[in-house]
């Protein structure tokens, strides 16, 4: 049978939330799999003890500490590195999986002939009471409608169309995208390269939980003090992405498409945003307007959706 790795990385923990996820790893109903786990907090490291304790029924490793912390990125591209299974799936730190997260996903991968597979999630609160039953019921945007065999590889790069933890990889292709970029998180970068050499899939069900603490604001703000800090943070940051992304695959069929909403994005370029609008229509609607808000009122917008929380 083949062997899945699931690769967790993690980062000064909360005890409690770290034990749930590993409790879930420990009963999972696929009989040949492995924890790889990479502690990125050198001047903090985690009790090692945890996984002795709540990893009794799999086998993990722990991976040689780093000297400084990596970050996120490139503590799960050293994860995938180190990997060796047939299929890889990744792990965050304080979530819960489904007993059958990785049976139900391995046996998608090769039903439908895809490098890579996601599902649907729930969504949990910071006691663990589910607060959204399935994502997708309560989600109809871009990022959530979309289905197994769809490309979907422009768009993800702009918008990622699933966060790390629902997805499973086979595991030669993921290791076949390192380096990865270091404009983004491995999860876009990772289904932007499935996409483009191959097929992805979706679970239309709940394979896990995930786990909302804290207050955000959107997306699209957070981190966000004024327009300087949006062009820096947000539309410089996907378009270095994109020359990644470019770089890897310079015959990408749709370069050009790719690479003019980008463009129209750091050149506020009003006329290619609306042409290219139907690759990130929110994105492209917000960065239009952003070109006739002066920065004090968009400040001002910032300081209120944050009064919202």
């Amino acid at each position: 049978m083949e062997k899945v790795d699931i690769l967790l990385s993690v980062y000064k923990p909360n005890e409690k939330y770290l034990i749930e996820q590993l409790v879930s790893l420990n009963n999972q109903d696929y009989p040949n799999i492995e924890v790889i786990i990479n502690d990125d907090c050198p001047d903090s490291p985690c009790d090692r003890g945890i996984f002795e304790t709540y990893l009794t029924k799999v086998p993990y490793r722990i991976l040689e500490q780093d000297k400084k912390n990596l970050n996120y990125t490139k503590s799960f591209e050293k994860l995938v590195k180190a990997s060796t299974g047939d299929y890889i799936a990744f792990c965050d730190q304080d979530d819960v999986w489904f007993s059958n997260k990785i049976s139900k996903s391995v046996k998608t991968l090769e039903k439908e002939n895809a490098l890579l597979v996601a599902s649907d999630r729930q969504i949990i609160d910071g006691d663990g009471n589910v607060i959204v039953d399935k994502y997708r019921d309560e989600h109809h945007g871009q990022t959530e409608s979309w289905h197994t065999g769809d490309d979907i590889t422009v768009n993800n790069l702009i918008v990622t169309h699933a966060v790390g933890m629902v997805l499973v990889v086979r595991g030669e292709f993921a290791r076949s995208t390192v380096p990865f970029s270091v404009y983004t998180g491995h999860d876009k970068w990772i289904i932007s390269c499935a996409s483009k050499e191959g097929r992805v899939a979706f679970i239309d069900e709940p394979l896990v939980q995930y786990r909302r603490h804290g207050h955000n604001v959107s997306g699209v703000l957070i981190g966000i003090e004024s327009k300087k800090d949006y062009e820096e943070k947000r539309v410089l940051i996907n378009y270095n992405l994109i020359q990644d992304f470019l770089n890897k695959y310079p015959d990408f069929k749709d370069k050009d498409k790719l690479l003019g909403f980008a463009t129209a994005r750091k050149d506020h370029k009003i006329k290619d945003l609306y042409k290219y609008r139907s690759i990130a229509p929110n994105i492209a609607k917000f960065d239009i307007m952003l070109v006739f808000v002066p920065d004090f009122l968009f400040k001002t917008m910032i300081l209120f959706a944050r009064k919202l929380r």
